[in-house]
C-alpha cells in the first residue's frame, strides 16, 4: 500500500545525520533569533527597553527570517532529491547542485503557491476548509519539480493529476505525517518543557492563590513570571534544551519532506 511503504520509508529517510544536519542549522539558527526577538519583546514589556529598541531589532531579524526562508527552500529540494533516490547512494552535494539548478522554479511555484493560498484562506466562513483543500491538491508541487524535472506552472498541473486519482491516499499520508510529526516534536520538546515548569512551579502556584486580585495577578507575571522566563532563555543550562529542541525539529522535516517525495513516486509506479 502507497500510504504504508510511503510513511515507513520518511520513518527510516529521517534517521539519517547527513540529512538531519542541514536543517538542524537552519532550525538553530531560526530559533535562536526568534528567541532573541521576543526576549527584546520581554524586555520592553517589564520595562528593559524602550521602542526605539525593540523596533531596531524588528528591522534586523526580518530580512534574517527572509534569507531563512529562501535557504530552507533550497534544502527542502535537496531533500526531496535524495528521497529520490531512496535506494541508492546519492552525494548530498549532488542534490543540492540539482535544487540550485531547479531552484528559479522552486522559487517561482512557492510564490504562485503562496499568493493563491491568500486568497483561498482569506474567504470567509469557509476559508480554513478550503485552504485545506487547496493544501491536499498542491501537495505534490515541490515532488513534481524535483523529481520530474518539470516547470512550475506543470507542477500544478501534474500535482491535481495525482491528487485526483488518489484523494484519499494524499489525505490519509497527510494527516498520519501531521500526527507523527507532532508526536516527534513533543518528544523533543519533553526536556525543555519539564525545565520551564520547574523554574514556574513557584511564582505559578503563588499567583494560583492570588487569582482573585486581577492586579496581584498582573504585577506577578510581569515581575515573577516574564523575568524568569527571559533569564531562562539567555541562561547556559538552556542551550541542550535548545539543541535537543531543534534535533526533533530537524528530523521531523526530513521525515515529512521524504514521506511527501515516497508518496509522489510511489504513487506514479502504482500508475505505471
Amino acid at each position: 500500500m502507497p500510504v504504508v511503504d510511503s510513511l515507513s520509508q520518511g520513518l527510516r529517510f529521517s534517521i539519517s545525520i547527513k540529512k538531519v544536519i542541514p536543517y538542524l542549522i537552519i532550525y538553530l539558527i531560526t530559533l535562536y533569533a526568534l528567541i532573541d526577538f521576543f526576549g527584546n519583546i520581554l524586555r520592553f514589556v517589564i520595562g528593559g527597553i524602550n521602542i526605539m529598541s525593540l523596533l531596531f531589532s524588528l528591522g534586523i531579524y526580518i530580512p534574517v527570517f527572509i534569507i531563512i526562508a529562501l535557504v530552507s527552500l533550497w534544502i527542502d529540494g535537496a531533500m526531496i532529491d535524495q528521497a529520490k533516490y531512496y535506494n541508492k547512494r546519492r552525494s548530498l552535494i549532488k542534490s543540492f547542485e540539482y535544487s540550485t539548478s531547479r531552484y528559479i522554479s522552486l522559487f517561482c511555484a512557492t510564490v504562485i503557491y503562496g499568493i493563491l493560498m491568500g486568497i483561498v484562506s482569506s474567504q470567509p466562513y469557509i476559508g480554513q476548509l478550503l485552504a485545506l483543500i487547496f493544501s491536499l491538491i498542491f501537495f505534490y508541487i515541490y515532488p513534481a519539480l524535483i523529481v520530474d524535472g518539470i516547470g512550475c506552472i506543470k507542477s500544478f498541473r501534474q500535482s491535481w493529476n495525482v491528487f485526483r486519482n488518489y484523494p484519499l491516499e494524499t489525505f490519509v499520508t497527510w494527516l498520519l505525517i501531521m500526527i507523527l510529526s507532532a508526536i516527534i516534536i513533543g518528544i523533543f520538546a519533553l526536556p525543555v518543557i519539564f525545565y520551564l515548569i520547574g523554574i514556574l512551579i513557584e511564582p505559578l502556584q503563588t499567583m494560583e492563590m492570588a487569582f482573585v486580585n486581577e492586579t496581584v495577578t498582573r504585577t506577578m507575571i510581569r515581575t515573577e513570571i516574564l523575568p524568569r522566563m527571559a533569564s531562562f532563555i539567555r541562561s547556559v543550562y538552556f542551550i541542550p534544551y535548545f539543541f535537543i529542541f531543534c534535533i526533533g525539529l530537524a528530523v521531523q522535516k526530513v521525515f515529512s519532506v521524504g514521506t511527501q517525495a515516497r508518496l509522489y513516486i510511489n504513487l506514479k509506479k502504482r500508475e505505471i
